[in-house]
């Protein structure tokens, strides 16, 4: 019997890997009947076959090879999909049969062509997968129904039929570890709920859908009482606060592990496109919640289920008819993240979390790692920038400092006072804190950096400095880029106003006697482009947007690149929208996600329509119409003031 083992399906076994809670809070009056699913896309089993079945050179399995190949069957070339309910599995037969005598092979009788087999799968109580065959049709090499005749049938049905029939799927491991972990990871005073869930597991429904085969697990789980949801939302602690931020760090480091995942693959442009959105706009998310303070306790949770909704079928594409791909890995995080998802529908009220073990078990399965922690990393991840379609990153030649200050000694320099409220910067401490490094001894001095830190002394030169590296900076990013050239100049324009508006032309702020690099309010945008480090984690090296104003204004540009070209030009073409989109629309556009995210296209489009600006929205259009009717001496009010 070939049987393909235990950890073909993982599956529901990480739902061990998410570990699913129910709340300690909610009473249970009942327990309803939920159907888990184990989903097996036909491109992945047919996979799985070969590996296990086809094991002979060239993905093929010689099934009889008798005096040097006078009776010899081959076969190759599986396929296998879906046709009225039913599972088609054909195969490419290769038969030789002929006499041996005197050691020559006499009127050997060939013939080449295509079994086809309707199977019916089956699984019984002890989780063993198998599929009995109800129909069966012959086609010739030209893929012409055809029948045979004589020894050549006699062969086909006593070597072909038979080792096709005996192929078989032991679900039963996975699904005893399964249970056994999913104890393991549920509170103590939960556990009895937990033991009965587990203790009514059982098969269920088998279904050969268009896409994949549809498994059922069948099991009770309590059916929580309908909990009041208008409550007052209590302040999140500064305790809570650090322990949410370090479990969306974990998830995130999650994200790019999946992502990186298919570093290898051949994704199209429009896959890549979708991975860069939904980086994105979960990062902004987070961002943006986490400074209205509305926040949920189920964000990361919301965040991996429409994730995984979103770049699900991208996953699943790309498993082509590689044996040697990590199959069964690949197999246990699809069945987890679905499960995750159809348990979350169906019961939204069990209080499902996610855990940093699960979320590390699950990308161990992506990078086949044993050794991935999920650490949130800020260098730059090559593989990150190239699976989104960036290329190399800007070049850092300039040296840097992990200090978060550098001293400036005797320097008469216009101090900026920080003026943020107590309880913000405690906030804000959490939000970046991950991000901080050890103070070390310094690579550069203030004297390197001289040049770009803004005094009332040298304003007018100033300005200048910034706006002749700004422009060379453009005209760079410009060079390399598909923007049609007549958006040149708008693009240019873009860049200077961009950088008025989020720093006012600064890298760097005085306080003190010492210099830092400029950082937004929120403490997580730094430099002249105010470059979001949790955005463009893993895109950008933190220390060079941080010290490095070069390398800052080429990142800024980069971005504001990306969001002009796959975001606004790409989106107006692809939705063809009619609409009078001038150059200052545009310009609106273009800035409301770069400060917002990809998010914000439809957003600002129906501001703009409505006339119902953000504040943010009339300040940065407010910088681009000087900028546009060179009015550089309003650049004094945000540098002086007055």
């Amino acid at each position: 019997m070939k049987t393909i083992s235990g950890f073909f399906l993982i599956t529901t076994l990480f739902l061990l890997s998410i570990p699913v809670f129910f709340s300690p809070i909610q009473v249970h009056a009942s327990t309803k009947t939920v159907s888990l699913p184990i989903s097996i896309d036909y491109q992945l089993l047919k996979s799985l076959i070969i590996k296990t079945a086809y094991t002979d050179p060239g993905q093929t399995a010689i099934l009889l090879n008798e005096n040097d190949g006078c009776m010899k069957i081959t076969i190759s070339e599986p396929s296998i999909k879906e046709e009225s309910s039913l599972i088609l599995f054909e195969t490419k037969v290769h038969i030789v049969a002929g006499t041996f005598i005197l050691n020559n092979c006499i009127m050997p009788l060939e013939w080449e062509g295509y079994l086809a087999l309707a199977q019916k799968p089956i699984i019984d109580s002890k989780w063993n997968l198998s599929f009995k065959t109800v129909d069966s049709t012959l086609y010739d090499k030209h893929h012409r129904s055809t029948k045979i005749t004589g020894v050549v049938w006699d062969l086909a049905k006593t070597h072909v039929y038979e080792y096709l029939e005996d192929i078989t799927i032991n679900l039963a491991p996975p699904i005893l570890e399964f249970k056994s972990i999913l104890v393991e990871v549920f509170p103590i005073d939960l556990h009895a709920n937990v033991t009965r869930m587990i203790e009514s597991m059982k098969p269920g429904k088998l279904n050969p859908a268009s896409a994949a085969l549809q498994i059922g697990i069948l099991t009770e789980v309590p059916e929580a009482l309908n909990v009041e949801t208008d409550i007052e939302r209590e302040q999140i602690s500064t305790e809570e606060l650090e322990v949410f931020i370090n479990s969306w760090e974990t998830w995130d480091s999650f994200l790019v592990v999946m992502i990186t995942s298919l570093s290898n693959e051949p994704i199209s442009q429009h896959d890549r496109q979708i991975l860069l959105d939904t980086l994105l706009e979960t990062r902004h998310r987070f961002i943006t919640g986490l400074l209205d303070e509305n926040v949920e306790r189920d964000f990361v949770r919301d965040q991996f289920i429409s994730t995984w909704e979103n770049l699900s079928p991208i996953f699943r594409n790309q498993l082509g008819d590689d044996p040697s791909k990590s199959l069964f890995g690949y197999l246990a995080f699809f069945t987890a993240a679905d499960a995750l998802s159809a348990l979350d529908k169906i019961s939204p009220t069990m209080g499902i979390q996610i855990s940093r073990n699960g979320l590390i078990r699950l990308a161990r399965l992506l990078a086949e790692d044993e050794s991935l922690t999920l650490d949130y990393n800020i260098g730059v991840d090559s593989k990150l920038r190239e699976i989104l379609g960036l290329g190399a990153p800007p070049i850092a030649s300039s040296p840097v400092t992990h200090m978060e200050e550098l001293e400036i000694g005797e320097e008469e320099i216009e101090l900026i006072e920080d003026n943020d409220s107590s309880l913000k910067k405690l906030k804000m401490f959490f939000m970046c804190k991950s991000a901080w490094a050890n103070a070390d001894k310094p690579t550069i001095t203030f004297n390197d950096i001289i040049p770009w830190v803004f005094s009332k002394k040298n304003i007018e030169t100033y300005v200048d400095r910034i706006k002749a590296l700004l422009e060379e900076t453009s005209n760079g990013e410009l060079n390399d880029s598909k923007i049609e050239n007549r958006y040149h100049d708008l693009y240019r324009l873009i860049v200077l106003s961009t950088a008025w508006q989020e720093s006012c032309f600064r890298q760097f702020r005085v306080r003190k006697k010492k210099v830092t690099y400029l950082l937004s309010y929120n403490r997580s945008s730094v430099g002249l482009m105010q470059v979001n480090e949790r955005v463009w984690r893993g895109m950008y090296d933190r220390q060079h947007l941080r010290w490095d104003i070069q390398y800052n204004a080429a990142a800024g540009c980069e971005i504001l690149e990306i969001y002009i070209r796959k975001y606004t030009l790409d989106r107006i073409k692809k939705r063809k929208l009619v609409l009078n989109l001038d150059d200052d629309t545009m310009a609106r556009i273009v800035y409301a996600m770069y400060n917002g995210g990809p998010g914000q296209f439809d957003k600002i489009l129906k501001r703009n329509k409505e006339g119902t600006f953000y504040t943010s929205d009339k300040l940065y259009f407010e910088k681009y119409s000087w900028v546009k009717n060179n009015q550089w001496k309003n650049i004094r009010k945000c540098l002086i003031g007055g």
